[in-house]
């Protein structure tokens, strides 16, 4: 919570309560005047946002009791219970609602670069299997963030207006609810320069239903460090793509209630099951092989791969991209993913031979992966996942890697320790994070992302993971699978 809200609900919670315990406040004009000019300060330096309303109907209230002769004891017993309990409850709203979502802070990027972002609509001559009408093509839209020469140009809003709704939409929301954002501080410039010099590409995919654009506190840092990040939005994937023209494609749930049906429920159940009462990894594998290879999420795979492959396409040869076209370094790509993302980066590493390096972050490698073996570096960095839950990766990457391959936990950490989630929805039932730091994640997380691709995308320093779990306690190098 912001200061000047802490004020105000600190004033007008204490209020209330000497008021019901019949004590006198001296100088009640005076006390309202000052009421109201925090109330001022918050609004003018501040601004306001949906989530204190509750704390400003309490602010009203006080107003009127101070500046008007209270009434109260006049109402009956009942009356006087009803009015108390309606108090309590906009008073633990008053406070849960800013805690809950709050205004948050992005980490401030370490690098020597500023940020620069830019939207690039992407058409491609691949049908649209999502979509019902067989003429649709495939499109995207991606979001470039580049090292920049900042000058005149404002930092850009947190999320585009389909990130927005879209998530509103999936939580059953009104879109409305998103405008406080407009509050959060990003440390990314609306289209500026280019900065002098040479970076790398990193492609990145986001998880399955999520926000494209959510990962600010990844790509920021990795974009102040000298990278090139092309962040893809994998249509009608995401919560929401906005596209030139206005148009807003959603997440498709009619595609996914037809696709991902009780026959696909069944064959995860029954896997699962299998898996479960495994007594050695021989039966393990037996359990799940068919379930990595045939589940809808092997088809969303190889999809999103191919939306990889084509954003490299447009890369090399799209006049959209001709603004970075003197900054690139030629062949040096890597993909980054999270979640179902994560596993399209192992996907295209497999696929595309532009690819140089890879890393999935917490993805279960869904697709052919199981019957293939590695050949190019590749890191997976998991969160710490309950032991209830089956590691199916154990058995996706049972071929190895003729390359270099990282097996990485993040102790403490939860899925979603990798978005920008933990901060915008600050309730860890909610936002499935680990009870690591927010801060703290992403710290180590970025770590590890840099080290990985200034090895393999710029042949800097070897990575040192000892080195690294002395300085990260949270870190687990774990075996190969």
């Amino acid at each position: 919570m912001r200061f000047f809200e802490i004020i105000l609900l600190v004033i007008t919670t204490t209020y209330p309560i000497l008021f019901l315990l019949k004590l006198k406040t001296p100088k009640k004009k005076i006390f309202a005047l000052f009421i109201g000019i925090i109330f001022l300060l918050h609004l003018v330096l501040e601004g306001a946002r949906w989530q204190m309303t509750p704390g400003y109907l309490i602010v009203l209230g006080v107003l009127l009791v101070l500046l008007k002769q209270p009434i109260f004891g006049k109402f009956n017993l009942l009356v006087k219970i009803f009015l108390t309990s309606g108090l309590v409850i906009i008073l633990i709203l008053s406070w849960l609602l800013p805690i809950i979502l709050p205004v948050f802070k992005l980490p401030t990027p370490t690098g020597n670069l500023e940020i620069g972002s830019k939207y690039i609509h992407i058409k491609t001559d691949r049908p649209e299997l999502i979509t019902l009408n067989k003429d649709d093509k495939r499109e995207l839209i991606v979001k470039v963030w580049y090292p920049a020469q900042s000058a005149d140009e404002s930092k850009e809003k947190y999320l585009d207006e389909g990130n927005r709704l879209g998530f509103a939409e999936k939580y059953g929301l009104p879109g409305w609810t998103m405008n406080y954002l407009d509050l959060i501080k990003t440390n990314t410039y609306r289209s500026p320069e280019v900065a002098k010099g040479k970076f790398p590409v990193i492609i990145f995919s986001h998880g399955h239903y999520s926000k494209a654009f959510g990962y600010y506190a990844l790509i920021e840092e990795i974009v102040s460090q000298g990278y090139i990040v092309v962040n893809i939005n994998h249509t009608y994937e995401s919560t929401g793509s906005v596209f030139p023209d206005g148009n807003l494609k959603l997440y498709n749930t009619t595609y996914d209630s037809l696709n991902n049906n009780q026959k696909m429920a069944e064959m995860a159940w029954n896997a699962t099951q299998e898996f479960k009462q495994a007594e050695n990894p021989e039966e393990e594998f037996k359990a799940v092989k068919d379930l990595l290879e045939d589940y809808i999420a092997a088809e969303s795979i190889k999809r999103w791969s191919k939306d990889i492959s084509s954003v490299i396409d447009h890369l090399e040869n799209d006049e959209s991209f001709s603004f970075l076209r003197n900054q690139i370094i030629n062949s040096n790509i890597g993909v980054l993913g999270h979640s179902h993302g994560g596993a399209a980066a192992g996907q295209v590493l497999l696929e595309d031979n532009r690819v140089k390096a890879a890393i999935n972050i917490d993805g279960t490698q869904w697709g052919p992966m199981v019957n293939s073996t590695l050949n190019k570096p590749f890191a997976y960095i998991s969160s710490d996942w309950p032991e209830e839950q089956p590691n199916f990766n154990e058995h996706a990457f049972r071929n190895k890697s003729n390359a270099d391959f990282y097996n990485i936990k993040i102790e403490n950490s939860g899925h979603s320790n990798f978005m920008d989630l933990p901060l915008m929805v600050n309730f860890s039932a909610i936002n499935e994070a680990g009870s690591i730091a927010p801060f703290r994640a992403y710290k180590i997380t970025n770590s590890l992302l840099t080290n990985f691709f200034d090895k393999y995308l710029l042949n800097k320093q070897p990575i040192n993971l000892f080195e690294m779990e002395k300085e990260y306690k949270e870190i687990t190098v774990e075996p190969e699978f």
